[in-house]
């Protein structure tokens, strides 16, 4: 029996910890709860693989069980709920409970059978991660100290408040609307923070967090061309800064706050006043982080994140975060590669060959640490790109065969249908240009004119135009010899139609091709379709939540051509979504096999739209059971990813840092497009309308270019 007053539940770590929003925390707690009362932990800050070693122990107060172990299933209402929360804080005083990363039901008793022992417990998922706790649990007759018990557990004033519960509400409306999409969402955020720090006068203790939180709301509506109030936001996040001077433990992330918001700015309207305050703060935010933090790898990322900069003050801070970033730091390369950046642009102001040389040096270093695979070819480009341009002033004579030897490996790891494939032919043939034009060789401009025909091919059936690594650099691909040219060949042969073999026994007729649209609920399926059809006649989500309720039939003409699309209803949606996951799934079993059966005209075409989040093991489930499972991979299958409107650089760039991840977990696609599903409308801001345009532009392609003329049918 349990005769003791209480248990001592051991919060030890937990893993896995990422904040929906996106947002950077302060740090994170775990909140307790039973029926008659609740306990949390101290907010901790993150480490670099997001964990929180906590190691803490919550002194529970539980009512003795009146009958032992072996009975407690015979008397399930005897049984005490204990629900399990992580949460995000955006302050260390706890304004509110803080933005909700997982929660966990189970009871005292359930507890107590891992008595003694350490034990894990999985969250269930509400972004893409999966949060873990690592607990233990013993009985005790009285709280031992250290042990936080309910009575001084409790957080400031914030914590069970008015304006932390409304805090607490804003909140859930900013997750809604970051991952939704829903403009909504971010009103009712907005009012509720507004209407929090109209409650937190000048002096008030909580006035700090509650200008940080209504500023982010803004900000985020601002970058998703919602609102264009960025200068609101910017003097809201500079009054945060001023109430969380000094030693304020808010400080630093303060600091970051104002860091990206002025560079979200500059980027807007290129003010170098910005520019210059955000490298400032940069400069003054790393001293005052803990190393190996999240906040720390937070800073990292802004200061790498800033554009290419010749100025002092910018080279001196990127010296400042290589020093931070030892070897094996997770951002190291980049940092070096940021670095040389910067040295490059220096020297194309001053011509000095020292700044040419360190970054050539320092774009070796980035070489030799990065990845064995995914970015290699993109710093071996980079390589390359420095050691032409000191070719090309200085003529060291081992330069260009260097330069050469490079690209040719590059080529080597980006065989034709890799997305940087047209990259690495440009780069060749202009270092092959670069020596012909030295040395006369004429091998070397056959090779040249050969590889821009082939350049040319590749641009005439990929979807999108691919990015060189000068765009994610900031480094300008110098043109100054002009385009190769050469005495027009006779034109190719057209690519031929599949083996006899795969083909039924009469060659079909001209008909309208159907092309199946599925993926996880919220991840923009419908939108994709208004995109391609150029219209909005499908209805879109408007929450996280799916909207489409079984299939919905969309007719398209494209450059000729027609087609069908299929909008699917949402999956993994939960028996609380629009259409619960099991009859979801089964839906679209349904439609694929009625449309891969006799009678029909077959599938020519699978479309897996995915949001920009890491890869989970839904999206491989989901992979495995619809295109191998069910079309048993007969059926061409591409993925679009959405939610790419405030990607740097090109929205094609997200691929070329994450496509990779999708062949290690075994997901092979025959094509891809990284696009914004955004509405286009009057008022919405110049680079987002031209990314909504190249996104039609760029699934209608994808289309065209993947849509098989044969069907899963016609080969049964």
């Amino acid at each position: 029996m349990l005769n003791n007053g209480y248990l001592s539940l051991e919060v030890i770590n937990g893993t896995n910890l990422y904040v929906p929003s996106e947002r950077t925390p302060a740090g994170f707690h775990v909140i307790v709860s039973t029926p008659h009362s609740q306990w949390n932990t101290a907010v901790k800050a993150a480490m670099v693989d997001h964990s929180v070693p906590w190691n803490e122990t919550l002194a529970m107060w539980a009512q003795p069980l009146m009958f032992p172990r072996w009975l407690m299933p015979i008397f399930p209402k005897k049984s005490k709920a204990v629900q399990l929360e992580i949460r995000a804080s955006f302050e260390h005083g706890c304004l509110g409970r803080g933005e909700l990363l997982g929660t966990f039901q189970t009871t005292l008793e359930e507890l107590l059978l891992h008595a003694g022992k350490q034990f894990e417990i999985g969250l269930p998922v509400i972004s893409a991660q999966c949060p873990s706790l690592l607990l233990k649990v013993e009985r005790s007759k009285a709280p031992r100290l250290p042990a936080r018990t309910a009575s001084n557990t409790q957080q400031s004033s914030g914590f069970h408040s008015v304006i932390g519960r409304i805090t607490d509400k804003a909140h859930e409306a900013y997750t809604l609307y970051r991952r939704s999409d829903n403009p909504k969402y971010l009103d009712s955020a907005i009012q509720d923070f507004q209407e929090v720090l109209t409650e937190c006068p000048k002096g008030h203790p909580h006035r700090g967090a509650a200008l940080s939180n209504l500023a982010h709301a803004i900000t985020s509506g601002f970058t998703k061309g919602v609102r264009a109030d960025i200068d609101h936001a910017i003097s809201l996040f500079r009054r945060a800064l001023e109430h969380h001077h000094g030693e304020h433990p808010d400080h630093p992330l303060s600091i970051l706050n104002l860091s990206k918001a002025l560079h979200l700015r500059h980027s807007m309207g290129k003010n170098s006043a910005d520019l210059h305050e955000a490298v400032v703060l940069c400069h003054s935010l790393l001293p005052l982080c803990l190393k190996d933090s999240h906040l720390h790898l937070h800073a990292i990322e802004q200061c790498n994140a800033l554009p290419r900069n010749p100025s002092d003050e910018s080279i001196m801070l990127r010296r400042i975060v290589l020093e931070h970033c030892q070897p094996r730091h997770p951002h190291r390369t980049r940092s070096l590669n940021r670095l040389a950046r910067d040295l490059y642009a220096r020297f194309e102001q001053s011509g000095n060959i020292d700044h040419i040389n360190e970054a050539v040096q320092l774009s070796r270093e980035a070489l030799t640490s990065c990845p064995a695979d995914g970015e290699r070819s993109f710093y071996l480009s980079i390589l390359s790109y420095y050691i032409l341009k000191r070719f090309r002033h200085f003529r060291y004579t081992g330069d260009i065969e260097e330069c050469i030897s490079l690209n040719r490996e590059a080529l080597a790891l980006c065989p034709p249908g890799h997305s940087a494939h047209e990259r690495s032919l440009k780069y060749l043939a202009k270092a092959l240009k670069a020596r012909y034009d030295e040395y006369g060789n004429i091998v070397d401009f056959q090779e040249a004119m050969q590889l821009s025909r082939a350049t040319h091919d590749v641009g005439s059936w990929n979807s999108g135009t691919l990015p060189h690594p000068s765009e994610y650099s900031g480094v300008y691909l110098d043109l100054e010899r002009g385009p190769l040219t050469c005495t027009p060949e006779p034109e190719e042969e057209q690519r031929q139609p599949p083996l006899k073999s795969l083909m039924s026994d009469h060659q079909t007729q001209p008909r309208a091709r159907n092309i199946v649209i599925f993926g996880e609920a919220g991840s923009g399926k419908s939108s994709v379709i208004n995109a391609i059809t150029q219209s909005h006649r499908a209805e879109t989500s408007s929450s996280a939540a799916g909207c489409t309720f079984r299939y919905q039939r969309h007719g398209v003409e494209i450059s000729g051509e027609n087609f069908v699309l299929y909008d699917t209803v949402g999956l993994d949606e939960g028996t609380a979504g629009t259409v619960p996951a099991a009859e979801a799934e089964e839906n679209l079993k349904s439609l694929l096999r009625e449309l891969v059966g006799s009678g029909s005209n077959g599938i020519s075409l699978l479309v897996y739209c995915v949001r920009s989040v890491r890869v989970s093991r839904a999206l491989l489930r989901n992979y495995n059971l619809f295109y191998s499972a069910i079309c048993r991979k007969k059926v061409p299958v591409v993925i679009v990813v959405t939610g790419l409107e405030n990607q740097e650089s090109t929205m094609d760039s997200w691929w070329d840092t994450n496509g990779m991840v999708f062949k290690k977990f075994g997901m092979y696609f025959e094509d891809h497009a990284c696009v914004t599903t955004l509405r286009d409308s009057p008022d919405i801001p110049d680079v987002f309308a031209h990314r909504i345009t190249e996104s039609r532009d760029i699934l209608r392609g994808l289309i065209l270019n993947n849509c098989s003329e044969y069907t899963e049918h016609d080969q049964r």
